[in-house]
This record gives C-alpha cells, structure tokens and sequence, in this order.
C-alpha cells in the first residue's frame, strides 16, 4: 500500500434509503466503484453558493400584489367600480417584480457565464 497514489481512505455511514439513493446515482454517473464515483463528485463538480435573499424578497413582492390584487377584485365585484390609484398601484407593484425578476435573471445569467469560463 505504501505505494499506491491514493492512501487516504475515507468512511462514510449511511441509512438504507441513502444508500440506495447513492447507487442509483452512483450507476446514472456511470461509475463501477464508490471510490470513482466520489473522487468524480468531489474533485469534477463546482460547488455553488447561492443567495437566496433575492428570491424571498421576490415572494414577498409576488404576494403583496397577490394580495391587493385579490381586494382590488373583490371591491370591484361588490361595488362594480375600479379606481384609477387601485390600478396605478397594481401597475407599479407589476413594475416593481418585474425589476426585481430582471435583476435575478441577470445575476444568474452571470453566474452562468462566469462558471462556463466565457
């Protein structure tokens, strides 16, 4: 053993399920043993870290409109009437997540970029 390149040996504990989820992907990734199989899973794949906070501030935007939209709605179904501000408002909360899905589809784009090497 003293002269194998890999001499390190590792352990790794797992549940039925766990295991069986490791083989499956272990045979999608084409791999005969575990030992090919983790060294591609460590040494080949990027580890992304992602920021979600751009994604809750967008459910917070999604739902605020939600919501005023649905009592814009009901307002309108009891009284038959819509008022210029309630869709002035609606417009700019349609504004304001569009911005917002804008700048995260611009973010992701880069990042994609970015880890493709162009």
């Amino acid at each position: 053993m003293a002269n194998r390149i890999r001499n390190e040996r590792l352990e790794i504990k797992l549940t039925k399920e766990e295991k069986a989820i490791f083989e499956e992907k272990r045979k999608l990734a084409n791999c005969k043993t575990m030992s090919h199989f983790l060294r591609k899973c460590v040494l080949e794949k990027e580890i992304y870290v992602v920021d979600l906070e751009p994604f809750r501030n967008l459910q917070w935007l999604l739902s605020n409109a939600t919501n005023n939209i649905n009592q814009i709605a009901k307002a309108t179904n009891t009284t038959g009437v819509i008022y210029k501000n309630e869709i002035e408002s609606m417009n700019k909360q349609i504004e304001k997540l569009s911005r917002e899905i804008w700048q995260i589809h611009s973010l992701l784009l880069n990042k994609s970029k970015e880890s493709s090497g162009d």
